[in-house]
């Protein structure tokens, strides 16, 4: 007898494996499938809305979510809510987005580094009410004060510095700074927006505050040196349109992102914007803009009246943690020359105006503002807290007789005469307007002693 292996059992053991190599394909399909699966389940879109809130602290809902080896991880139909005290005053969620696709670097999640090659927002829909803003600036503050103007300027307004350089002394060298040590290459990573949007509004309005919509474009947002331009659809504020197709060109080195200076036209004045934001802890951001010297055309102002002016010239700034409002600080500082104001057929030329405009901590005050003229002065400051709280006082410094002929022509259902502040001088009189409440119940007294109004009926 023939002490080999029978042959045919060495057949029977390959025939399995040959049966077995289909299996063993299948089972990554099988696996994706079953992935997918799991992850469109109820239990599934519950764990991913929980994880998001938890980092959130919003309320957080999912529709979907999906995967694969070559388009990532997806999220379709996210919203998170607005907050419970704001459901029934904003009717949209504080953010919607029709889909999230985050699209990882696989060979750097084997090795343990979490790197995103990119992440694409599809209709993204942001609406943020001041109300909430509030809630983020801080404990509640204090209401408001404000301080009678006084009855002459004291000093001249503050003016836009212009920036100097100082011509180097040729005695001294400058500190020799070590080179910047130069980091390792690493793919830019891209935030892709589809017909994004976003809403500033106050709770119960009608129209938004500002709202940016139809905007679409690439982000880099780490990784190597970038560059990249998005298109900005249309920006509108209170309901009126301020500026469309806007393209703005973006520089990214990490870790910084920069808006390069564009010009624009707004409401047919020209502009000039700058921005800065850090991916860093918060996200720091700086805006600047500039209001070139130009003609101040015509345009209403309250008690049915108009101004003008020969020409305007403005400066603001911004700057902050984009994700702690508690810590924004802006200055706005505007001058006029020979502005011209006309009410209830009083016309009045003025040789000089300005304002000074700052923000602290979720305070915005106009702590100075004036019309300065031989004949009539107009002073005047004002507060807004990020709770909707306000206040504010003006004075008309004049004649006796010519303010109170203003008055009048101003206030017409005001009986009697008008109520005058005396000062110092017979030779000048005051008229003071004080506003108070909140920006949905405002009210004004009408002359010192006079009767109180409802603004907001």
């Amino acid at each position: 007898m023939d002490s080999a292996a029978p042959v045919g059992g060495k057949r029977r053991g390959f025939s399995r494996w040959r049966r077995a190599i289909p299996a063993l394909l299948g089972l990554p399909v099988l696996f994706f499938l079953l992935g997918n699966l799991v992850l469109s389940s109820g239990w599934s879109c519950r764990w991913i809305a929980g994880k998001i809130q938890r980092r959130t602290r919003m309320e957080t809902r999912v529709g979907g979510a999906s995967w694969s080896p070559w388009n990532g991880a997806s999220i379709s139909g996210l919203e998170l809510l607005q907050p419970v005290p704001l459901r029934t005053l904003v009717k949209e969620p504080l953010v919607r987005i029709d889909r999230v696709r985050v699209t990882p670097v696989w060979s750097a999640w084997l090795r343990g580094q979490l790197e995103i090659r990119s992440i694409d927002l599809e209709s993204p829909h942001f609406v943020l009410p001041v109300e909430l803003m509030s809630h983020l600036a801080g404990p509640p503050q204090p209401t408001p004060t404000v301080i009678a103007p006084p009855v002459v300027a004291i000093a001249p307004p503050p003016t836009m510095a212009q920036p100097t350089v100082s011509p180097p002394v040729a005695s001294q060298e400058p500190p020799k700074l070590p080179p910047r040590p130069l980091l390792p290459s690493q793919p830019t990573g891209w935030l892709r927006m589809k017909n994004a949007s976003l809403a500033v509004v106050h709770a119960g309005s009608t129209y938004p505050l500002l709202e940016i919509s139809n905007t679409s474009g690439a982000i880099p947002i780490s990784g190597d040196s970038a560059q990249s331009s998005v298109i900005i659809g249309k920006v509108s504020a209170f309901g009126n349109d301020v500026t469309a197709d806007l393209t703005t060109s973006l520089d990214w080195t990490r870790p910084l992102l920069s808006l390069k200076p564009v010009e624009t036209q707004i409401g047919g004045y020209q502009f000039l914007v700058a921005a800065k934001i850090g991916a860093l802890s918060g996200f720091p951001l700086q805006i600047e803009a500039q209001l070139p010297r130009q003609p101040l055309a015509a345009f209403k102002i309250p008690f049915n009246g108009e101004a003008t002016a020969e020409s305007i010239v403005a400066s603001l700034r911004f700057r902050g943690l984009l994700l702690a409002p508690g810590t924004w600080q802006g200055d706005l500082v505007v001058d006029a020359a020979a502005p011209n104001i006309h009410i209830a057929d009083h016309e009045t030329k003025f040789d000089k105006g300005s304002a000074v405009i700052v923000l602290r901590g979720g305070l915005l005050s106009c702590v100075d503002a004036r019309l300065i003229s031989d004949d009539l002065s107009v002073l005047g400051n004002a507060t807004l807290l990020a709770d909707g709280r306000a206040a504010g006082v003006a004075r008309l410094v004049a004649v006796p007789e010519s303010v109170g002929s203003i008055a009048s022509k101003i206030f017409t259902n005001v009986p009697g005469s008008p109520s005058l502040t005396p000062l110092a001088t017979p030779q000048r009189a005051a008229f003071d307007l004080e506003a108070f409440g909140t920006i949905g119940r405002l009210f004004l007294r009408i002359g010192k002693d006079g009767p109180t109004v409802n603004l907001n009926p």
